[in-house]
């Protein structure tokens, strides 16, 4: 009773819809009495609770001095819950990466909702800042991802990288696994995890590509697989390191990031495919369902015939665009992608398969092998975006619209108005 009480406390006191649903399955199969004891006892207990019980810790991701290598923002929760009378002695690690020019706390407060989780749940949180420059014309305009060549698109003269950003998300793990251990809460190396959204989903299936050896799964939100790119090591690293559970999520209303595929990148339900068939899984024999994910109407496509440790699946849910109500409709939907990629565990892992697979994490770029090479604004590359922008004015419309609503909130703002 003490164990069912302080779970269910718990997920009254952060709206975990998984611990929900199994609370009112276990009242299910309880007495009248024996449900109504349950019920004042889990009320009692939530209202004890700390609301929102964790904390964030500011981990350094260089020890140079000389350079701004930035501040990673980890999230690490502070009730300890027992289960099966035990306490959890290692925790899951969730790395999020934000989307294009976003900032990652905000996002995850006002996108995803994770940081009410990360105490119920219990998992800590990473929140790195993309260390690529946004904006084009290798201008620093912002904080975004080099992925893959999806998500360069927009940006002409882009600096890519030959390894794009995973040195430095090898870096985000290898600290936030570092500090965990500090702080008598280690990370579970069998439970490591990456969402993207956007560009950061690009980034999600780059990592999903070439470090599969560290990620129980990966779920990316209106992103796409870069395993068709022509310097793409996704199917070599599948084949000599192994695959992981990719979750591939996609609004079929999306004018941002179009469904069905863009100048340079595969459509969703072509990324769920080609991530199955370079790991190995039988294409011919998928699993399609129309179910209900968060409140939306999903079409679930599973690749279920694959090697152990793996799976394709894609959520196409239907009639949703890039940023339901703002962004903040997507909570739900993404909850429902957490609690997916919790119940992957990664086969065989351990502290020194982890330490193996972080080899080459490095801060920043990632050192001279790692240089960014300027790609030319060629004519095909230009008459491909323009062509591609053209066919889409109801996209160029809106961005023009958020652009100028940006301008008079940030006006609004330095006037001393709210947001």
């Amino acid at each position: 009773l003490e164990h069912s009480s302080t779970r269910a406390a718990a997920a009254i006191t952060h709206s975990s819809s998984s611990e929900l649903s199994a609370l009112l399955k276990m009242f299910a199969k309880m007495n009248v009495p024996g449900a109504l004891l349950l019920l004042y006892s889990v009320l009692c207990m939530s209202r004890s609770l700390p609301v929102g019980a964790y904390r964030t810790d500011s981990i350094a991701l260089s020890t140079s001095t000389s350079a701004d290598e930035g501040v990673l923002p980890l999230i690490v929760p502070t009730t300890q819950i027992v289960e099966n009378e035990r306490t959890q002695t290692k925790f899951p690690l969730v790395v999020f990466l934000h989307g294009f020019c976003l900032d990652p706390q905000r996002q995850i407060e006002t996108m995803a909702g994770f940081k009410q989780l990360v105490d119920s749940e219990q998992f800590a949180l990473a929140l790195p800042s993309g260390p690529s420059n946004g904006g084009g014309v290798m201008l620093p305009i912002c904080r975004t991802w080099d992925g893959t060549d999806g998500s360069r698109f927009m940006l002409p003269l882009y600096m890519t990288k030959p390894q794009g950003d995973v040195p430095f998300v090898k870096n985000v793990v290898a600290k936030s696994v570092e500090h965990m251990n500090k702080i008598g809460k280690p990370v579970d190396p069998s439970r490591i995890y990456a969402m993207g959204v956007a560009n950061g989903a690009f980034m999600a299936h780059r990592i999903a590509c070439d470090m599969p050896d560290v990620f129980a799964a990966v779920s990316a939100y209106t992103g796409a697989t870069g395993a068709n790119d022509a310097d793409s090591t996704c199917k070599r690293n599948w084949e000599t390191l192994g695959g992981t559970n990719v979750l591939q999520l996609h609004g079929d209303a999306d004018t941002w990031v179009p469904y069905e595929g863009g100048i340079n990148w595969p459509g969703s339900a072509e990324s769920a495919r080609l991530v199955a068939s370079g790991m190995g899984c039988d294409v011919n024999k998928k699993r399609t369902d129309e179910t209900t994910v968060g409140g939306f109407a999903v079409t679930e496509t599973s690749y279920d015939t694959c090697p152990a440790g793996t799976s394709s699946v894609e959520w196409r849910v239907k009639g949703m665009d890039h940023l339901p109500e703002g962004g903040s409709g997507l909570k739900p939907l993404l909850q429902q992608a957490l609690d997916w990629m919790l119940d992957h565990e990664k086969p065989g892992a351990s502290n020194a398969t982890l330490t193996a697979a972080l080899k080459g994490a490095s801060p920043g770029n990632g050192g001279d092998a790692n240089a960014p090479r300027a790609t030319p604004l060629t004519g095909v590359s230009a008459g491909s975006l323009l062509n591609f922008l053209g066919g889409r004015p109801q996209m160029l419309a809106e961005f023009a619209g958020a652009a100028v609503g940006e301008a008079g909130r940030s006006s609004s703002l330095a006037a001393g108005g709210r947001r």
